[in-house]
């Protein structure tokens, strides 16, 4: 069930990776620990058969970093934003949705009422569009689908039976893979974990050494990890569940190109 050659071939999309993140630069909390390696972790992504991502950002200077790491490389928490405030701006967000009429990216943490009543009364605003890392129950899912939405699963989405159970319910035309990188990663206490195929060497961030990975510091690359466990829980083929995820992709975010 590891991801074959044809996977390679066909291709994956990361939907959600934080390229811009110090970590991949070597700074862990404002503290060098290793030499810059964003380019090792770009190569194993590509190694991989990581053919295109997004890489998200939180401010307008994240979004400009991003768009600088384009062209140079071809290849739930109140703390930051009162609960009454969230509400406020993301209705303000679908105005633009209406406007743009591009596909949302949305995430949520927590909130699945209030998420799912906002979206219901717009529903008629947006186009489609993307949970990203999903980590909640088949109920949930349930209602995402209803909305017209998309799932996106990481490492976040398959830490319970409950989270892998969710996710087997979802049509294999709604689903999207991403890494949520350097975050998100498919730990050993994960329910999802038994199913991993693929296992990187690691080295601790203090004795980094060029070639290893960074233990647990997620990364692009190990998005194969993610359709390993996808494809064995939902027992499908895994040729197949890759080439629906990037064709689901490609249709969602590119097909009005």
């Amino acid at each position: 069930m590891a991801a074959s050659a044809k996977v390679k071939q066909i291709g994956l999309i990361d939907i959600g990776v934080n390229l811009t993140d110090s970590m991949f630069r070597g700074v862990y909390n404002g503290t060098q620990k290793h030499k810059d390696d964003l380019l090792d972790v770009l190569q194993r992504a590509f190694n991989a058969g990581v053919k295109k991502m997004f890489i998200t950002g939180g401010t307008l200077e994240d979004s400009r970093s991003a768009l600088t790491l384009a062209k140079t490389n071809d290849y739930d928490r109140l703390h930051f934003c009162p609960r009454e405030q969230q509400l406020k701006y993301f209705e303000k967000q679908l105005d633009l949705a209406e406007q743009t009429r591009l596909p949302l990216f949305l995430h949520c943490r927590n909130s699945h009422s209030d998420f799912a009543e906002i979206l219901k009364r717009n529903r008629d605003k947006f186009v489609g569009g993307v949970v990203h890392t999903f980590d909640g129950k088949k109920e949930e899912a349930s209602a995402c689908l209803d909305l017209g939405l998309h799932v996106g699963i990481n490492g976040c989405s398959l830490k319970t039976v409950a989270n892998i159970e969710a996710m087997c319910s979802v049509p294999s035309d709604r689903l999207l893979i991403e890494t949520d990188a350097p975050w998100c990663e498919i730990r050993p206490s994960h329910a999802g974990f038994k199913y991993i195929k693929t296992i990187y060497q690691c080295k601790k961030k203090e004795k980094w050494e060029q070639g290893f990975c960074v233990k647990s510091r997620n990364e692009p690359g190990n998005i194969v990890q993610v359709l390993e466990v996808m494809a064995a829980a939902r027992g499908e083929d895994i040729e197949e569940l890759a080439q629906n995820l990037y064709d689901n992709t490609e249709k969602l975010f590119f097909g009005n190109r």
